[in-house]
């Protein structure tokens, strides 16, 4: 096995491109993002943003190219990228039957966590994310930002080295917006 590629990046592609049929929504990419930086893809529906992020999470096999994410590669090494990765999916797949709290521990459970670390991981997340009051509710009761939420803490749980965010702002008010922009320069490295 390999034991990743030695590189200041964190995400490295060469080509990569992604086809469905006779449609390419991927075409030759080429990207490399340093660790410790945000980076984001703006463009309209349909220009390949979530279909390019599908691909560097190991969702998605690639048409060709090749990707490294955390150094290692999304074909060859797909387990070693999704224990360094935390991600936030466009579409949000809670468990609505259990509460916020109970999602994050399952997560964190399914990421190799011991209940001691979750246990002191949480509670920061939580207050971070304005779930402390709202943490023993049922996810099928939360309002569309509060699962949003949701789904960030459970992607933050496992302290994750790369995080995807994919339309991280949609359906969120305006003051969560603020509160999870912020939560930017929380989680880069400090110098």
């Amino acid at each position: 096995m390999n034991q990743g590629i030695t590189t200041d990046s964190a995400i490295h592609t060469t080509g990569l491109t992604r086809c469905f049929g006779k449609l390419t929504a991927v075409d030759r990419l080429d990207l490399e993002v340093s660790r410790g930086v945000i980076f984001g893809f703006l463009g309209p529906n349909g220009a390949g943003k979530s279909t390019t992020i599908n691909m560097l999470v190991t969702l998605l096999p690639p048409t060709a190219g090749t990707a490294t994410v955390g150094g290692f590669d999304i074909r060859q090494e797909p387990l070693e990228v999704k224990r360094r990765i935390g991600v936030v999916p466009e579409n949000l797949n809670l468990y609505e039957r259990l509460t916020a709290k109970e999602q994050i521990e399952l997560v964190g459970r399914l990421y190799g966590l011991r209940g001691d670390e979750i246990a002191h991981r949480m509670p920061p997340l939580l207050d971070m994310l304005e779930l402390t009051d709202s943490g023993d509710k049922m996810i099928l009761d939360y309002s569309h930002g509060m699962r949003k939420k949701t789904m960030l803490a459970c992607a933050l749980i496992h302290a994750p080295e790369i995080l995807f965010l994919d339309e991280p702002f949609e359906g969120i008010d305006p003051i969560s917006t603020l509160t999870m922009s912020s939560l930017g320069n929380a989680l880069l490295p400090q110098a």
